[in-house]
C-alpha cells in the first residue's frame, strides 16, 4: 500500500505485478487505499474552507459558470472524468470547495476508485508485456 499513497495506484501496481502479487488482492488494497486516501483529502479540503483567507477566496471563486459546471457534470462526472484528466485529488479539493457534501461523495469516489485500479492494471500489464517482447 506504501507506494500507492507515496507514487499513486500506478506506481503501487506495476510493483505489485513486478512482485508477482496475486492480481484480486493487489487491486482491492489499491482501491480501498486510493479510496480512503480520498476520504482524507476530501474532509481536509472541506475543513480548509474553515481558515479566513481560504473561506474568503474559495467564497470568490464560486462563480455562476463554476457552480453551472458543477452541477452540469456532478460528483460522478467529476470522479470518472475528472479523475482520468487532472486525477483525484484536485478533483476533490474542488467538488468540496463548490460545495459539494462529503455524503454525496463516498459513493462516486468508492468506484471510480475501483474502476481506476482495473484500468491501471490492465494498461500497466499490457505496457510489461510489450516490453518482455521487445
Amino acid at each position: 500500500m506504501t507506494p500507492n499513497l507515496i507514487l499513486g495506484p500506478s506506481a503501487a501496481l506495476g510493483v505489485g505485478i513486478a512482485a508477482h502479487c496475486n492480481p484480486w488482492i493487489l487491486l482491492t488494497v489499491v482501491a480501498v487505499a486510493g479510496y480512503f486516501e480520498g476520504l482524507v483529502v476530501a474532509w481536509l479540503a472541506g475543513e480548509s474552507t474553515h481558515i479566513g483567507f481560504i473561506g474568503r477566496w474559495v467564497a470568490r471563486m464560486r462563480t455562476p459558470r463554476s457552480t453551472a459546471l458543477a452541477d452540469r457534470w456532478g460528483v460522478w462526472g467529476g470522479l470518472t472524468i475528472g479523475c482520468a484528466v487532472v486525477g483525484q485529488e484536485p478533483i476533490l479539493v474542488a467538488l468540496r470547495w463548490l460545495g459539494v457534501d462529503m455524503r454525496r461523495i463516498w459513493l462516486p469516489l468508492a468506484v471510480s476508485n475501483a474502476v481506476f485500479a482495473v484500468i491501471y492494471y490492465a494498461v500497466i500489464w499490457f505496457g510489461l508485456d510489450q516490453m518482455a517482447h521487445l
